[in-house]
């Protein structure tokens, strides 16, 4: 079984040889591999993932290592900057409190479609406790957070790179759209006489009927196409335009959604094609509510029970007719939208609180909702209209500054690693004789 800890392990890789570091000298369960500034790296740490890695090679993969020793001191030089990390994260105060960690846990069990339980298990099979395990996400999410913090301070993205980067051949293909296609191939059976031709073609108009009065391309393509992908349903996949036949990419990229094209015929048969989705930045849109509010808060004057009170009442006052903007100036308690008769605007929502946002999609357009409780007090809201939003421009920029943000990220967090690592103190023990590695404890201790 592939070791669930090294899930959660960073992947990156530094090689520094320590020609006297040997795989035989690794069997001792315990010592001092290397010093790294305040800190040591144990000899059984470097057992331990020297072990996980070879327990995910096949016998073929091991019998092609061509130098066992260079990879024990790969992982030692691993271990070393990890350590460089993890004190750096220390001096900074990053802690990972135990609900990240737990549910990192249930994150990653429910991505393996586990329970927790099942989790458990799976790790007792391999000899590695549950705590362990948490042990070894809280390392890691340590690591990432450290790791973030630090480059995040270097890394700078200008509208202008935006602007710039959307402009390069790598973000079209990028940013390009994906079709996801249903497809029928009718075969057109020339030994079947001369009005085989003439069948296939009505039996394509009924199934093209059938297609726009709702039935399902997949059964269709199951029982009537000689297409390799009939066992599929007819389901081409997630394709880009470049990619898409030629037959039928004119029409595929003049479809909306659920269309399906007149039958098209060629040396192979009459094909049928369906746009089942489409996806991409480009087809993005959301819906905005114009949306406005009162909130009523406790404070050092106004109990608990009185704001509850007094928002019934004046959800009672706006139902038998008062102006909710003048009820709004008067009572509430949100300074940003009060003076405004409560108008918080078109809106997504996404910024809100959850119950906010529950409220605002319930919310019946005129009509003023119940009143609901959030962190911030009692509110009552009204959703005056609604209305879709192209967010295609804000998903292109978005789109842009996340790979610039994951290219430069990477880049400039091999820089830093290497700047720590040539700053840190480091003394490699292992292979020393036992009276060496003593005085090299003593000397730290």
């Amino acid at each position: 079984m592939k070791s669930l800890l090294l899930h959660f392990r960073t992947l990156v890789v530094f090689v520094l040889a320590v020609p006297w570091v040997t795989s035989a000298e690794v069997e001792r369960l315990d010592g001092i591999a290397a010093v790294v500034n305040d800190d040591v790296v144990l000899l059984s740490e470097l057992n331990e993932r020297f072990d996980s890695f070879r327990a995910q090679l096949t016998p073929e993969q091991l019998r092609q290592v061509p130098d066992q020793n260079a990879i024990i001191n790969q992982i030692l030089e691993r271990l070393i900057v990890e350590s460089i990390q993890l004190q750096e994260a220390e001096r900074r105060g990053i802690v990972i409190d135990d609900e990240e960690v737990n549910q990192t846990a249930r994150q990653y069990a429910s991505e393996q479609n586990m329970t927790l339980e099942q989790l458990q298990a799976a790790l007792e099979q391999e000899e590695v406790t549950y705590e362990q395990f948490l042990g070894e996400i809280r390392r890691q999410l340590t690591l990432a957070r450290v790791q973030q913090i630090m480059v995040n301070r270097r890394l700078y993205v200008s509208q202008r790179d935006i602007e710039d980067f959307r402009k390069s051949p790598y973000f079209q293909e990028l940013a390009s759209e994906e079709y996801r296609i249903g497809h029928i191939l009718l075969e057109i059976d020339s030994n079947a006489g001369g009005d085989a031709e003439a069948r296939a073609k009505d039996t394509a108009q009924m199934l093209v009927s059938q297609l726009r009065e709702g039935s399902d391309l997949s059964g269709l393509a199951v029982n009537y196409s000689a297409s390799n992908t009939a066992l599929e349903g007819g389901d081409l996949g997630w394709r880009k335009a470049s990619q898409i036949p030629s037959l039928f990419s004119d029409q595929i990229l003049e479809m909306e959604v659920g269309d399906v094209a007149e039958p098209i015929q060629n040396s192979l048969g009459i094909h049928i094609v369906q746009l089942l989705e489409k996806r991409g930045a480009s087809t993005t849109t959301g819906e905005s509510s114009l949306v406005r509010h009162i909130l009523v808060s406790p404070s050092a004057i106004r109990t608990d029970e009185e704001v509850e009170e007094l928002i019934h009442d004046i959800k009672r006052r706006l139902d038998e007719g008062d102006e909710f903007a003048e009820l709004a100036e008067q009572y509430s308690d949100d300074p940003s939208s009060a003076l405004a008769g409560g108008d918080l605007g078109w809106n997504s929502g996404e910024n809100f609180v959850a119950e906010f946002q529950t409220a605002m999609a319930e919310a019946e357009i005129g009509v003023v909702t119940e009143p609901f409780e959030t962190e911030y007090g009692w509110h009552v809201l009204e959703v005056q209209e609604r209305r879709i939003d192209d967010l295609s421009e804000d998903a292109l920029n978005e789109l842009a500054l996340r790979a610039i943000y994951e290219r430069r990220f990477d880049e400039l967090l091999q820089g830093w690693i290497k700047e720590v690592r040539d700053e840190a103190f480091v003394q490699v023990v292992a292979g020393k004789s036992a009276s060496e590695q003593e005085s090299v404890s003593d000397s730290i201790f």
